[in-house]
């Protein structure tokens, strides 16, 4: 049986998470929440993750209170984090990768470069991938 990386994607628009986890659910092991309040009630059940991807713009608890609060746990504060968000900005992507992000792709987004992204950040995370 093929080991598979988990890949948690906290999103609140409902077409962004099915084409995600259309995309990457050959390769991965994929788990969404709408907001970031839901994704660390996920995490802190005791869910294994690999990485986190998520939108800025979310209700209830934004992308950048879910990467302060994801960093500021002993348990998560490792756990790589890639930004989809459809703000462009400068400033903005500076900001998610001073807070803790690893990576920041803006909306519309290819999900193929998603998927690479995602290899990407766990290999340099340090986490070995299995080929089959």
């Amino acid at each position: 049986m093929k080991n598979r990386f988990h890949v948690l994607i906290a999103e609140d628009d409902p077409f962004i998470r099915k084409v995600l986890r259309h995309a990457l659910e050959d390769e991965f092991e994929v788990s969404t929440q709408v907001n970031g309040i839901e994704a660390m009630s996920w995490l802190e059940k005791g869910n294994p993750v690999d990485i986190l991807v998520t939108d800025l713009q979310m209700p209830h608890m934004d992308g950048r209170e879910l990467i302060r609060t994801v960093r500021s746990s002993p348990l998560f504060a490792k756990l790589p984090i890639i930004i989809l968000s459809t703000f462009e900005d400068s400033n903005t992507r500076i900001t998610c990768l001073e807070l803790g992000a690893d990576d920041y792709m803006t909306k519309p987004f290819n999900p193929l470069e998603v998927k690479a992204k995602i290899t990407a950040v766990l290999r340099r995370s340090g986490i070995r991938l299995v080929n089959s």
